[in-house]
């Protein structure tokens, strides 16, 4: 049985054997992996990662997380690489075996942002984010056993001065534009004039170009969709906050930026974007983006993970709760201190990696948080199941559909679905190619629709179930005349009341039924 988390805007429903339903359109679902509760990581003291967590990145086998200085004064931040995440039951991590602190720096506090990203074996690390003046706000790049890069932009510190700004706040991995190839990008923040972002070489910390005043003011966080387009999010004085998409136009072009996403953030609250490339693992399926909305005023309706497709629409949120694949029950986030990146395995698997942080006033009971997620198709199946020679209630007989192999008999997935009165039914399945489908219910043969594309768009199924298999071995047979003899005349509550005898539904077992099981004898169902 899968456990899947639904991405339902607000609301969610029961559907199957899927755990929560995903709203029809999203085509997205979660399923939540590990749960890790990291709060003795980030406790603010000098050995920990800083005052709550902030960011991840994953390297295919070990994550690593890093925190912010949320009180005022320069103050200890770092990197905490967790070995072999993926491997780990759910639960409390502390240092220890596998948990270590491999980078340690003093940032600039007052809420200053840090970001971490991942590439070719490093990690850069922009830490005191917002603040004016190096060492306490830096960007440098470390591999992964926190070595720090020392001949990178010359002295292993990209300053202030390297990029001509006066306060950067974010980065990201820019994919390049019509081959130009992958950089460090790095986007300033500034309250009174629009910005450029500016292109870093990876290897050599350089700057490579400066792009047009695309970065509007009150910037907190960009990400990139892999054609170079870029989203930015904004949170700021006034009332027009949200996600901003720009299209990309040259290497270091962009057109003018739309709003895609609406909302009110509050004035330099941690805002966070990520781009999931979708359809890189399942080509008919949308991309998505990620961000938080955090408010002034800590409101548990905000507390959530939220997701929308490239262009803006709402596709649901998840609030952190439900329980792991290994059978850990989660609460809700306790804060909407929440960002989250992305990682394809070899296998094709896409992995979300989200991390919750709590800082100092944070409501009691919250927790820093690393939840690790797989992103999973939603595809609906949907249709009407006609119960032959029935004359009861559709609606009280449960029917189980397998979606299997083709040509093979065992399901890759189960879903045991309660149709309406009329016969109609929905199910949301994870699967995503060609498969086969089959209905069974208690007395009916069962119904096999071959070749069934799950890519995308809802599918529509019809079955017609022949009534008669009492015994349930899928053929009408003189097995079957055997037990409804044994019936014969009963009622519910009688001693030899067999409900798969009642074969059209009218709460006894008669010569009406007999007549049913002479109709079908010898049919066989499908395998």
């Amino acid at each position: 049985m899968k456990r899947v988390l639904s991405l339902a805007t607000l609301t969610c429903l029961v559907v199957g054997m899927l755990g929560l339903a995903v709203s029809s359109h999203a085509q997205v679902q979660l399923r939540l992996l590990r749960s890790f509760n990291v709060s003795t990581l980030f406790d603010g003291s000098a050995a920990s990662g800083g005052d709550g967590v902030i960011d991840v990145a994953f390297d295919g086998a070990n994550a690593y997380l890093t925190g912010f200085r949320a009180q005022a004064g320069t103050g200890p931040v770092g990197v905490i690489r967790v070995d072999n995440v993926l491997d780990l039951p759910s639960g409390s991590l502390s240092f220890g075996d596998g948990v270590t602190k491999i980078i340690a720096v003093t940032a600039a506090g007052g809420s200053r942002d840090t970001r971490l990203v991942y590439r070719d074996g490093f990690l850069y690390f922009g830490y005191g984010l917002g603040h004016n003046a190096n060492p306490d706000t830096a960007i440098r790049k470390y591999d992964t056993n926190g070595l720090l890069q020392l001949l990178w932009s010359g002295d292993g510190l990209l300053s202030l001065a390297d990029l001509g700004v006066s306060r950067y706040d974010t980065i990201a991995i820019d994919p390049g534009f019509g081959g130009s190839g992958a950089s460090l990008a790095v986007a300033p923040l500034h309250t009174g004039a629009t910005q450029a972002v500016r292109r870093v070489s990876l290897p050599m910390g350089t700057v490579l170009g400066t792009s047009n005043t695309v970065v509007p003011t009150f910037m907190r966080d960009i990400d990139f969709a892999p054609n170079g387009d870029l989203y930015m999010h904004r949170a700021s004085t006034d009332a027009n906050d949200g996600i901003f998409k720009a299209v990309r136009t040259g290497v270091d072009s962009y057109a003018t930026p739309v709003r895609i996403v609406a909302f009110d953030a509050g004035n330099f609250q941690q805002g966070t974007v990520t781009y999931v490339p979708f359809s890189a693992v399942y080509p008919t399926l949308s991309d998505f983006i990620a961000y938080n909305l955090r408010t002034p005023t800590l409101d548990p309706t905000t507390h959530k993970l939220y997701l929308a497709d490239p262009d803006g629409n709402l596709l649901g949120s998840w609030d952190g709760s439900g329980q792991t694949e290994d059978g850990v029950n989660v609460n809700a986030f306790g804060h909407n201190l929440i960002n989250a990146t992305y990682y394809i395995t070899p296998t094709g698997r896409l992995l979300l990696f989200v991390v919750s942080g709590q800082v100092p006033a944070s409501p009691a009971g919250t927790i820093d948080r690393l939840d690790v997620l797989e992103v999973l198709p939603a595809i609906e199946v949907s249709g009407m199941v006609t119960l032959g020679d029935f004359g009861g209630d559709v609606g009280t007989v449960p029917v189980v559909f397998e979606i299997r192999n083709p040509g093979e008999t065992t399901p890759v997935e189960t879903h045991v679905v309660q149709p309406n009165s009329a016969g109609a039914y929905a199910l949301i399945t994870s699967l995503y190619g060609t498969f086969d489908v089959a209905a069974k219910a208690s007395h009916w043969l069962r119904q096999v629709i071959p070749g069934v594309s799950l890519t995308g768009t809802p599918v529509t199924l019809d079955f017609s179930l022949t009534n008669g298999d009492i015994d349930g071995d899928n053929e009408v047979t003189l097995f079957d005349f055997g037990a409804l003899v044994a019936a014969f005349g009963s009622m519910p509550g009688d001693s030899n009341w067999n409900p798969d005898a009642d074969l059209d539904g009218d709460e006894e077992v008669t010569l009406f039924d007999f007549g049913v099981l002479v109709r079908n004898f010898g049919a066989m169902g499908d395998e």
